[in-house]
């Protein structure tokens, strides 16, 4: 309780002081600190194995470290991290990670093989949503034990139940979820077999190059360097994450130089901030679109010349250039742009004749009515209400309708439906795992995870072989053939998932700030960071 009050005092007074100063005094940040605005309303925790949220994940890639890194300049190559080399056995099976020596957790235990196998297997007996990282390769709470083993200090085998392209098991080791924990600190702080759940909402127990100073929830983050850090100490003695929710509050205080980063600007503020000239923007793709769900479950929108018809019904071009400027990439098909299969195919444009052309032949020439859900933000928002427009032009009547219908959406219980969705593995299945398989189409499967499930698409069988046999294929270059012949097929399907735009993720970056990258995984890095002109 002395260190921890020591620490509060310390950091109350830290805090103090900063805030004290008005704002049109700070004429920049310290040159030895980064402060990042934030949106921090959804932020519940900083448990690596409970979060699924891209602010907490960027605190937790820094705070923790894991076997492997993937540079955000090349995501698709697997570089060492606490594992500093491996190998993988004839058969595909088994994974054998060679642990490097000499690091040290921030509470100054030694990081050992042990720490590696007791935070993987936590991950899976946790399951919570990120286990899916590991859970959907086969490992589960009865068997993770045998699975994964550390067979001495510096040794941890992982032992797969199938055969797996070996790159999906290596990006799911370099996801924020299989950071690696303080087993030794855990233990210590564990309440009720708990596995030191509740000491990890506002603490951290990990070996990355910052330690956590103080967490006040929708408030203030403070993180240290980590002096004792295996790579080095960063250049920046501190990060600050300030919530600031609103657009325009982070706008104002990154042009006045209060902050260096803002992480959460509507498209108004992004293309001021981008003409002012103080700042660059960051376009950071990520693994996942914007889509369009039409319920199978309903006569007419399972009709395949009707599902066609709603594809020309979208102003790709015209959302590009305005509202999806900063929030998206326009894209047709399903394989995201830069991984293996993938396609800048687009043969769909606003065409209003041809969606009335396949009404008509669909047995539908006057249209018909449909509730239409949409989440009310943006850009989400005004898509819907782009699509709202183009329909009625072709008599399709849609009462769009805002809020939290998410729920609903994964009951089912919904006509038409758009969102985005994000996924963090750089690899084709992470996407199509959801959009183009579902193995039982039945409402009492409950496979909610799967979004074509949600949208009761009973997905042609040759697509979900291709998807299933691409995941298992270790030869990269019938791989990408097998993507490619999805991409292909999904495209012809005129699929119940309408894509329109691979999502990106836009942060506004001061020019005098370098190395702050933004990464298609969420683990962007601070260590990387430093100030100049």
């Amino acid at each position: 309780m002395g260190i921890q009050r020591r620490s509060f005092l310390i950091t109350s007074a830290f805090i103090a002081a900063t805030l004290s100063v008005p704002i049109s005094a700070q004429a920049a940040t310290p040159k030895d600190q980064l402060v990042v605005a934030m949106n921090m309303s959804s932020m519940r925790g900083l448990d690596p194995n409970e979060l699924n949220q891209l602010e907490a994940a960027e605190i937790v890639a820094n705070l923790y470290e894991r076997l492997i890194a993937l540079p955000a300049d090349d995501i698709t190559k697997p570089m060492p991290g606490l594992a500093e080399s491996w190998t993988v056995s004839p058969d595909g099976k088994t994974f054998t990670f060679k642990i490097r020596s000499g690091v040290s957790f921030h509470s100054g235990n030694p990081l050992t093989a042990k720490d590696v196998e007791w935070s993987l297997r936590r991950l899976v007996k946790l399951g919570l949503a990120p286990s899916v990282d590991l859970r959907q390769w086969g490992f589960t709470d009865k068997n993770v034990d045998s699975l994964i083993k550390a067979s001495d200090d510096t040794t941890v085998v992982l032992e797969t139940p199938e055969v797996w392209n070996p790159n999906l098991i290596f990006y799911s080791l370099a996801s924020f979820s299989t950071s690696i924990l303080d087993s030794k600190l855990l233990a210590e702080k564990e309440k009720n077999g708990d596995m030191g759940r509740e000491f990890l909402q506002t603490a951290d127990a990990g070996s990355g190059p910052y330690s956590l100073r103080t967490w006040r929830v929708n408030d203030l983050l403070i993180a240290d360097a980590f002096k004792g850090y295996w790579a080095g100490a960063p250049k920046m003695r501190r990060v600050i994450l300030r919530h600031i929710p609103e657009s325009s509050g982070q706008r104002l205080q990154l042009e006045a130089g209060d902050v260096d980063v803002a992480t959460r600007l509507s498209s108004t503020d992004l293309a001021a901030v981008e003409s002012g000239g103080k700042a660059d923007i960051q376009k950071t793709p990520g693994f996942g679109f914007y889509y369009l769900a039409l319920n199978q479950k309903d006569e007419i929108l399972a009709n395949p010349k009707v599902r066609e018809a709603f594809r020309y019904l979208i102003d790709y071009d015209g959302l590009a250039n305005t509202v999806m400027k900063y929030y998206g990439i326009k894209q047709e098909t399903i394989v995201p742009a830069g991984l293996p299969g993938a396609s800048d195919a687009a043969p769909y444009k606003l065409d209003i004749d041809k969606a009335k052309q396949l009404l008509a032949e669909a047995g539908y020439p006057n249209g018909f009515s449909k509730v239409y859900y949409a989440t009310p933000v943006t850009p989400e928002y005004e898509v819907a209400q782009s699509l709202q427009a183009n329909a009625a032009k072709a008599g399709i009547k849609l009462d769009l309708q805002g809020g939290d219908h998410i729920g609903k959406f994964r009951n089912r219980e919904f006509e038409i439906f758009s969102a985005r969705t994000g996924e963090r593995l750089p690899d084709p299945h992470a996407v199509l795992a959801s959009y183009a398989t579902n193995p039982n189409n039945a409402d009492d499967a409950k496979l909610s995870g799967l979004i074509a499930w949600r949208t009761a698409w009973d997905v042609p069988k040759d697509i979900q072989d291709l998807v299933t046999a691409a995941a298992h294929e270790t030869d990269q270059e019938k791989r990408d053939d097998l993507y490619a012949k999805v991409n292909q097929a999904y495209l012809k399907a005129s699929p119940a998932l309408i894509t329109s735009f691979q999502r990106t993720d836009a942060k506004a970056v001061r020019k005098d700030i370098k190395g702050y990258v933004g990464h298609s995984t969420w683990l962007t890095r601070w260590d990387t960071v430093s100030k100049g002109q």
